[in-house]
């Protein structure tokens, strides 16, 4: 009798439905469509559908057996009622648009060509070309003793690839002496993590992605650098870093806590795959003055993982605009004939702001770069043969530092030459691969008055974000160091 009542329940609510126009609304607040009125009839009372939890499944493999090209669209379309990240790829596909994950098996060389054949123009971090001494403007002669001299770029690179494990002997021209090494093809996976001295104790280190361990590698080695500098603040810049490895952002994360224990972050999978898991620091950060954290709506997953955590956690000060709003984590699954999988599979959680899918974090300084239109009209003259020093003020020095400004190396223009001017100008000669100094010389204003007239009446973004950054990190930086480094680069806390 329950059994009969459930059905004739079930048929009175959908005859109801049915009778009325398509898209009716139930009791419980559901919008009702006229197949859903159908499929209750046959859950209700069909034999077969009583004891088949498969029937929409099958009718779909029947559907596709007959229309095969279909198969993507109908997948994704399943996929996107999921979530906004699932998605079926075909593996062109997915290496267009996970290229950043995906490495390739070579050397781990970039080539060039030149006048006189292919040259190296990059070694890649912990690649085979790295540990046999390849260096950049190397010119490639010889493949596996075969002339390369007159081969094209694609000819060169499709030489160098080929199967993981095989080995492939280069012979190299370096100043008129060859010499030749042998390499064994591997897996090559960019590094996406570089830095540089932007001012006495600051430390710029860009994290553009983080697709691989070996980009963890790269930071780690560099934040292990730090000491050795007597570095006292730090900026990372993680705008435009579309993510990657959860799990290396979260090392990085830990290597910059210095309170011990802190909750540096959770990842919550679904019941049946373990539920929460959280991760905790170790409290062994280098003790700095200040980290500065740039985020922009390119700031993504992983990249916002890193961000909140450093600033829940309070180690990090985060200055830029809104970033891009991905909180869930995806699986990338590998499928026998090539095809990939994107499944979304875990939720990522700060200790304080939780999980910002669809949110994104707000910086605790919200900045915009501005757009600038230059006019070398307006700027002073710039006298170009003289010398200006630390400690100088005139309307030369002013001029000088109009055109610095206005290439986002200083905020403001002054007509006295002190240390943010030094920085500045030590910043420009650098840029410019001038000797390292700290006066602007006659070569140096020279160099500066012709990239500003380049760039006259041309409008182009001035990183305000970045000069917001540095102000705060040499502020930092002027005080007291917090620990003392010992001469093997390890260090103690002062």
């Amino acid at each position: 009798m329950k059994k009969l009542a459930k059905r004739l329940a079930a048929l009175a609510m959908t005859a109801a439905m049915m009778t009325a126009s398509a898209g009716a609304i139930t009791q419980d607040g559901q919008s009702e469509t006229w197949f859903d009125g159908v499929w209750a009839l046959i859950d209700a009372f069909g034999l077969k559908a009583e004891h088949d939890p498969y029937v929409l499944q099958n009718y779909i493999n029947k559907y596709l057996e007959k229309h095969p090209d279909e198969m993507y669209d109908v997948l994704n379309d399943i996929l996107s009622l999921l979530d906004t990240h699932s998605m079926y790829l075909s593996s062109e596909e997915y290496s267009q648009g996970f290229s950043t994950l995906e490495g390739f098996v070579g050397i781990g060389v970039g080539l060039q060509e030149t006048e006189n054949g292919v040259q190296i123009a990059e070694v890649m971090r912990y690649s085979a070309a790295e540990e046999a001494g390849l260096q950049i403007g190397d010119l490639i002669v010889k493949i596996n003793g075969e002339d390369a001299t007159k081969l094209k770029n694609a000819d060169v690179a499709s030489k160098l690839r080929g199967e993981e494990g095989t080995s492939v002997k280069l012979t190299v021209r370096r100043y008129g002496r060859d010499i030749t090494v042998t390499c064994e093809r591997r897996q090559v996976n960019r590094v996406y993590v570089s830095n540089k001295t932007m001012a006495d104790g600051v430390e710029y280190i860009k994290v553009s992605a983080i697709g691989s361990q070996n980009d963890w590698s790269a930071f780690s080695e560099i934040w292990d650098s730090l000491p050795s500098k007597n570095t006292r603040a730090v900026i990372l810049d993680l705008r435009g870093n579309g993510g990657g490895l959860i799990d290396a952002a979260l090392k990085m994360a830990n290597a910059m806590t210095p309170v011990k224990d802190a909750e540096l972050a959770g990842v919550r999978y679904r019941d049946d795959m373990g539920g929460l898991e959280q991760t905790y620091s170790t409290g062994n950060a280098l003790p700095l003055g200040k980290i500065v954290v740039l985020v922009d709506g390119g700031t993504a997953s992983a990249a916002e993982l890193l961000a909140g955590s450093l600033q829940d956690t309070g180690s990090a000060t985060l200055i830029g605009s809104k970033t891009y709003g991905k909180g869930q984590g995806q699986f990338h699954i590998d499928l026998v004939n090539g095809d990939k999988l994107v499944i979304t599979t875990l939720e990522l959680e700060l200790p304080k702001q939780g999980c910002w899918e669809g949110v994104g974090l707000t910086p605790d300084i919200q900045l915009e770069n501005r757009k600038v239109t230059v006019n070398t009209k307006d700027l002073k003259p710039l006298d170009t043969s003289t010398t200006l020093r630390f400690g100088d003020s005139s309307d030369v020095v002013y001029a000088m530092t109009e055109r610095l400004s206005l290439l986002g190396l200083l905020t403001e223009a002054t007509g006295r030459y002190d240390g943010d001017v030094a920085d500045a100008v030590a910043s420009f000669r650098a840029a410019y691969d001038l000797p390292a100094a700290l006066y602007a010389s006659p070569e140096m204003l020279s160099a500066l008055d012709e990239a500003v007239t380049a760039l006259n009446g041309q409008t182009y973004l001035v990183d305000d974000q970045l000069q917001s950054a540095l102000e705060m990190c040499r502020l930092a930086a002027a005080k007291p160091q917090q620990y003392t480094a010992k001469s093997d680069g390890s260090w103690t806390k002062k």
